[in-house]
């Protein structure tokens, strides 16, 4: 009972966001109904969540309309849009054989944030002249032009659409706020739909659906395209894979999180795969979970995936029964569902709260949310990914570091967090906080030889490893050079800390340079209590004999 009620609700939701996300897309409305039934069926069939419900999204229809209007040409844009649906479909399943469920972790989170921010702004900017009824003078793709012409065509609004348009999205916000349980988008259409046929606002200019012929869309592949087409298309399906995937692992963690059940992210590639073929063959666009879609479903008590089984038959007896209804349903309602659905993506304070946490990572969401607005959404997650990719390199390059004093129980501490913390008197005890790699190996062995002459008396240099969990036989190379240079300057040096594995590439480099590796101890502690005791001197192994690993 549970999962019927749940699927009914599902499909109360899915119904008006279908067809509301297929003008985002820039495909006839009714497309949405043919692309949820079998989408629903396919994830149901082969997902791993007993909850998720997967289906139209306002972020990935952005991005699929950017792909689509990148290479359709003539009168073929539904072919493209399926075709794309299908190749999504098709390197779903491929990675799921590959096992790449790490995609998700491709993207970093503020690149997600800055590139969605960008789409809502985008999104509902394209959604105003249906909202208004106004027409703009060009097709410019560019936020900002497409801002100044908007306001330009403003005198042109059609009142009657204005006013439908501006009462639907204020009904639908007055419903998010005070029954955020009831199917907003669903009673707003039916609504709308009486007023327009009772009023006859269709003759009065506002644009409708118009007549739609009752019945199953098309089942088969898209036809009049060359292989040159289709292969244009396989960029952006990339992208709509990575973000669609990572977007579904979000709501599917979310489901799980009420259920207890593991998700198999390998498996969900697969399933995702198998729902987009489903919504391509069709004669739909791509889908993808949807959190939104699932926390409904969740909210309405649903316990397994009976209920999306649900909601697609109900999505099958709507194509071949109610068509005839959406006759009379404005697109200005629809734009004000996208409006509002881009709306509640929309999280302007996350740009305030990673600006306190990290100023690269703001760069990184504020360059995405840029390059979408300026360029275009391809190009945002391009310029987010590579300034992120920067940061990364810049990171490994000069890593962070810490001279550690003592504090007064005899542990060790950053003396530039710590200022109570003390230097040990003639010896140098650093620790990096990174990787140790070709990108730093030069950098941070400069860094210790400054450190060094800084501090006239140093007599032990002490690297602590306890933070270096990997290390390259570049840095391991430096860091033995470092060690002879500092031998030559009676200087004894020793590591604290290392792993098993970093010991081995530090004894490997020093064996291939023929020079004695420095000391190992286990603590910081112990290495100043062996200097203290005068027993700290390279051993021709390097190992300590008195330290029981």
């Amino acid at each position: 009972g549970g999962d019927f009620l749940a699927g009914a609700t599902v499909w109360a939701v899915l119904i008006p966001s279908a067809m509301a996300y297929a003008g985002i897309v820039g495909v006839d409305p009714i497309v949405g109904l043919y692309t949820v039934p079998l989408a629903l069926v396919a994830y149901a069939v082969f997902g791993t969540s007993r909850l998720l419900v997967v289906g139209p999204d306002a972020a990935i229809s952005v991005l699929a309309a950017a792909v689509i209007v990148s290479v359709v040409a003539g009168n073929e844009y539904l072919e493209v849009t399926i075709a794309l649906a299908l190749i999504t479909g098709v390197i779903y399943i491929i990675f799921s054989a590959l096992r790449m469920g790490w995609i998700a972790d491709v993207i970093p989170d503020p690149v997600t944030k800055g590139f969605i921010e960008g789409l809502v702004w985008i999104t509902i900017l394209d959604q105003v002249p249906k909202l208004l009824g106004i027409t703009l003078p060009g097709e410019s793709g560019r936020f900002l032009p497409k801002l100044i012409d908007t306001f330009e065509a403003l005198p042109g609004t059609q009142t009657e659409t204005a006013i439908l348009g501006i009462a639907c999205l204020v009904t639908l916000a007055g419903l998010r706020r005070f029954a955020p349980r009831a199917p907003g988008p669903l009673v707003v259409l039916i609504a709308a739909i009486g007023v327009v046929a009772l009023l006859g606002l269709a003759d009065k200019g506002v644009a409708v659906v118009g007549e739609a012929t009752a019945g199953l869309g098309r089942i088969g592949l898209p036809t009049g395209l060359d292989a040159g087409t289709l292969l244009a298309l396989v960029p952006g399906a990339l992208a709509i894979v990575v973000l669609g995937f990572s977007e579904s692992l979000g709501a599917s963690s979310r489901a799980a999180e009420q259920t207890g059940e593991r998700i198999d992210p390998d498996q969900e590639l697969l399933a995702l795969g198998m729902a987009n073929l489903g919504a391509g063959l069709a004669g739909g666009y791509v889908v993808t979970g949807a959190l939104s879609k699932t926390a409904v479903a969740i909210e309405a008590k649903g316990k397994t995936q009976m209920g999306n089984l649900f909601a697609a038959v109900l999505g099958v007896l709507t194509i071949l029964f109610l068509l005839p209804i959406f006759a009379d349903l404005a697109l200005a309602v629809l734009a004000a569902i996208v409006i509002m659905a881009m709306a509640g993506l929309s999280d302007l304070g996350y740009f305030r709260s990673i600006w306190s946490v990290s100023k690269v990572e703001f760069a990184a969401a504020a360059g995405a949310f840029a390059g979408v607005l300026a360029i275009g959404v391809l190009g945002g997650i391009i310029i987010g990914v590579l300034l992120t990719i920067v940061s990364i390199l810049k990171y490994l390059g000069r890593p962070p570091t810490a001279v550690m004093g003592r504090l007064a129980d005899g542990t060790f501490a950053d003396i530039a967090i710590h200022a109570e913390a003390t230097e040990i008197p003639g010896v140098l005890v650093w620790q990096p906080d990174a990787p140790l790699l070709f990108l730093n190996a030069r950098n941070l062995s400069t860094e210790v030889r400054q450190l060094v002459q800084q501090r006239p008396g140093i007599q032990g240099v002490v690297l602590d490893a306890s933070q270096v969990l990997v290390i390259d036989s570049t840095s391991a190379s430096a860091f033995v050079t470092l060690d002879a240079d500092l031998q030559a300057r009676g200087i004894e040096t020793c590591v604290t800390g290392a792993t098993e594995r970093t010991w081995s590439r530090l004894l490997a480099m020093a064996e291939i340079a023929d020079v004695a590796p420095p000391r190992r101890f286990a603590t910081n502690e112990e290495a100043v209590a062996a200097f203290d005791a005068g027993t700290w001197a390279h051993e021709p192994d390097g190992i300590d004999p008195n330290h029981d690993e």
